[in-house]
């Protein structure tokens, strides 16, 4: 399945070799949701450091058909996040668990609580 992807760079150069792996992941999230029509992802560098390296962030936005999941990663201090492969990783991680849990709630699989029911 083709899913419409659009990948923006900020204050970083553009990376083929990123933006290729951002595109794979992407297309591996249809087999999770059939109906994604749009995935938006922006890579930013937050940082520009010298002595520690440059700390990056990434935001996807996946437009499904009856909902928008939107993942975005904040570098606190975590030092894995120096790499921008390793952010976009595990952005697209999470991005995956949302999506999952979003088509289990839509399918019913969740069981719900009512209020009634408690003492």
């Amino acid at each position: 399945m083709d899913i419409s992807t659009s990948i923006s760079f900020d204050g970083m150069d553009a990376s083929e070799a990123l933006r290729q792996m951002i595109l794979e992941r992407a297309r591996r999230l249809g087999r999770f949701a059939g109906d994604i029509l749009a995935c938006d992802v922006v890579v930013s560098a937050r940082e520009h450091r010298h002595r520690h390296g440059n700390r990056y962030n990434v935001h996807a936005r996946v437009t499904l058909r009856d909902q928008v999941v939107e993942i975005g990663r904040l570098n606190e201090a975590n030092a894995s996040y120096e790499d921008p492969y390793v952010a976009a990783n595990q952005t697209f991680d999470a991005l995956r668990r949302r999506i999952e849990d979003h088509v289990r709630r839509r399918r019913g699989d969740v069981k719900t609580h009512a209020d009634d029911a408690r003492p």
